[in-house]
């Protein structure tokens, strides 16, 4: 009786161990390709609007490499599903699926494990760029540079290289919110032109080119132009050759945060 117990035991244990082996097997398997198909038809139709072709970025997050919000497929589904909320990614609950969720989601994934994003440019010269163009004196890397323009310490993670070298050569084009030019003019007619900062009824701040914030009482004013697709960015598609603009388009797609 002993040794039928021993081999009852015996069996039991191998059998574990195979269905545990059959198990790893399956979750490393690579993705069904197609589910991976199917989920980019649906990618393409409801998410490259914010995402960018490829999901490469635009108003949304690059989703090539790692991703912020989310570990594995189950997570992404999670996402796709319910949004994410204080941010502008909204629930797709509604519009798709269980399984076209699930398609999307492993469509995600397969862009989050594929090949490093290259550039044709070199980082190192392309920081030298940044560098000699005073850049810093708009926007934060790491914690140095002005607040004129939106922080750059992590936007290689967010944004690829094809938005990033349109926001270099045409930046009205890939206006970042909370960025709105206006232009507030005085009782004297003198014309203050910069980035909101804040507004009320009563008041506006306006931080100027020179990172001067000016705080007007709306009352005292002529009048307060709002231009959505101003800038105060400059272009730099004459500035720059080419080669330089894919040097600075390389160095800005490096910048991805702490490692």
């Amino acid at each position: 009786m002993p040794r039928a117990r021993t081999a009852l035991l015996v069996l039991g244990l191998l059998l574990h161990a195979s269905s545990f082996s059959v198990a790893q097997t399956r979750t490393a398997a690579p993705a069904n390709t197609t589910d991976v198909a199917a989920g980019r038809k649906v990618f393409d139709a409801q998410c490259a609007w914010c995402h960018g072709t490829d999901g490469t970025g635009g108003t949304g997050p690059n989703l090539q490499g790692k991703l912020a919000h989310a570990t594995d497929l189950k997570s992404i589904v999670d996402i796709i599903t319910s949004g994410i909320p204080g941010t502008e990614m909204p629930s797709f609950r509604s519009p798709l699926t269980e399984r076209s969720i699930r398609q999307t989601a492993t469509y995600v994934r397969s862009l989050s494990r594929g090949a490093a994003r290259t550039t044709a440019g070199d980082a190192q010269r392309g920081a030298a760029l940044y560098s000699s163009n005073n850049c810093g004196g708009c926007h934060v890397v790491n914690g140095v540079g002005g607040i004129l323009g939106p922080e750059l310490t992590t936007i290689g993670a967010r944004r690829g290289p094809p938005y990033l070298r349109e926001a270099v050569v045409t930046p009205e084009a890939t206006h970042p919110p909370g960025y709105l030019v206006v232009k507030a003019t005085t009782a004297d007619g003198q014309d203050v032109r910069g980035i909101r900062v804040t507004e009320d009824v009563f008041w506006i701040h306006v931080r100027d080119a020179a990172g001067t914030v000016h705080a007007l009482e709306k009352s005292k004013l002529q009048r307060v132009e709002r231009d959505l697709t101003a800038t105060l960015m400059p272009s730099y598609a004459t500035r720059l050759s080419s080669a330089q603009l894919d040097d600075l388009v390389a160095y800005l797609s490096s910048l991805r945060g702490a490692k």
